[in-house]
């Protein structure tokens, strides 16, 4: 993969090892602060953040509305925003790619109904269907998951359905078939060799979005429900708080800003590198 052969810049690379920083601390959160979740100290309560007048050293970021150490909340939810944005990429990319690579080998009615439905899919916005799917499906970590996953696969199903069209035609897939090369042969040594590039970048510039539908929709309250906690739960709880304790809802906004400008200045980059309609311009 031409990914593997990239000289990476130093100011990407530092956004790099910043983005997986954060993804391993907070993945580590529950063996480096096992708590529970659901415990409460109203003694404690709205705590200022220890660099503020009345802030206490042991809670650097003050606590809640429920006396609850915010920094470890804001790191539990730090890890659950990233796992269901990461997981529900998954499940968009390899639905997406499935769907696009089978509708644009086969020509006829399935690769009809893929792209019927993939433009139905694309002229909804996707926070409205995963509004209408979490209220009858419920809410949940994983039931979140499935819903961001299952929204956003056709930005997918599109990319491949193309790359695979324009590589059908192309005379080394010609050659291949004349050799007698099996159609799986076929499709793991051509088909998704090159769209690996493509798909790579699509995927990086997805992730954001996915990042944003989260916590949109836990901000909502239909997403992650307490006591379990991610990044839109808890701008969403420190909303009310916001005169006198506004650190409870500007931390994690703060955080998600973060993630997503990472996340798309790396992904501007592997465009830039990766796509030759950008990077011969």
């Amino acid at each position: 993969m031409r990914i593997l052969n990239l000289r990476i810049p130093p100011f990407i690379l530092v956004l790099i090892i910043m983005f997986l920083l954060i993804t391993l601390f907070t993945s580590l959160s529950p063996l480096l602060f096992p708590i529970d979740l659901g415990a409460t100290d109203l003694g404690a309560r709205l705590i200022p953040p220890s660099f503020l007048d009345g802030g206490k050293p042991q809670n650097f970021l003050g606590t809640d509305h429920l006396g609850r150490d915010f920094m470890i909340r804001l790191f539990y939810g730090t890890k659950n925003s990233l796992l269901v944005a990461l997981a529900s990429l998954l499940i968009a990319t390899f639905v997406g790619t499935v769907l696009g690579v089978l509708a644009g080998l086969y020509k006829g009615p399935f690769d009809t109904i893929v792209s019927f439905l993939t433009d139905v899919k694309l002229s909804v916005p996707s926070i409205i269907i995963a509004i209408v799917c979490a209220a009858v499906f419920g809410s949940g970590k994983w039931i979140l998951v499935l819903i961001i996953g299952l929204t956003g696969y056709p930005t997918f199903t599109r990319l491949v359905r193309g790359q695979t069209i324009q590589l059908k035609e192309a005379n080394f897939m010609e050659c291949s078939r004349a050799l007698g090369a099996s159609k799986m042969r076929i499709l793991f040594e051509h088909v998704f060799t090159n769209i690996s590039s493509p798909l790579i970048v699509h995927a990086t510039m997805r992730f954001s979005s996915f990042i944003l539908l989260e916590s949109s929709l836990s901000f909502l309250g239909i997403g992650i429900q307490p006591p379990d906690v991610s990044l839109g739960l808890l701008v969403s709880a420190g909303r009310n708080y916001l005169i006198n304790s506004w650190w409870l809802s500007i931390a994690p906004s703060v955080v998600i800003v973060v993630i997503v400008v990472l996340v798309s200045l790396i992904g501007d980059w592997l465009r830039d590198v990766l796509d030759p309609k950008y990077k011969n311009s």
